[in-house]
């Protein structure tokens, strides 16, 4: 009778870890957006279901992104602010990031206008190429040079806020 016990026991929790298990690869990977924090610079990978925000140097010229607010899915980001949602299936309601752009002079854009995170082009046929970058956010008068094409502002809120405010220029490459 004890045996007969135990070997119910045994199959009852290994019936359990195997859910488990099962679960997990149902969920895939665990998302590298769940990591990531206001301030922390990202590179974007994947699409769809697939997408994903992974932490990256700020002064990495293949890190045009830098996050803003994180939150869930649910919410639209502030204005000038790119949105971008990372789904973690099986696992909540998944991540929203609102990014801004990663201010290092030298990176090139198409678009900058959209409400998702423009990709990062080459310069020799981009639209726009940063120029200049100043430390706060000017919304009345540009610091920026004569020539400049384009203007973004961010304004950093809270006193403990990571991300911080930038004016970034843009000129024609």
């Amino acid at each position: 009778m004890k045996v007969l016990l135990l070997v119910a026991a045994l199959v009852v929790v290994g019936g359990g870890i195997g859910l488990v298990l099962v679960m997990k690869s149902a969920a895939g990977p665990e998302k590298q957006a769940t990591k990531v924090e206001t301030g922390d610079c990202v590179q974007l990978t994947g699409a769809g279901k697939e997408a994903d925000a992974v932490k990256a140097a700020c002064d990495n010229p293949q890190t045009p992104y830098v996050v803003s607010v994180k939150g869930t899915v649910k919410g639209d980001c502030p204005e000038g602010f790119y949105s971008y949602s990372v789904a973690t299936p099986l696992r909540g309601e998944g991540v929203g990031l609102c990014l801004g752009i990663n201010a290092q002079v030298g990176l090139c854009f198409d678009d900058i206008k959209t409400k998702t995170p423009p990709p990062l082009v080459n310069c020799s046929g981009a639209r726009l190429k940063i120029s200049e970058v100043f430390d706060k956010a000017s919304y009345v008068n540009s610091p920026c040079k004569e020539g400049t094409e384009e203007v973004i502002s961010y304004t950093a809120y809270g006193a403990t806020q990571k991300f911080k405010s930038a004016t970034i220029c843009f000129v024609k490459p």
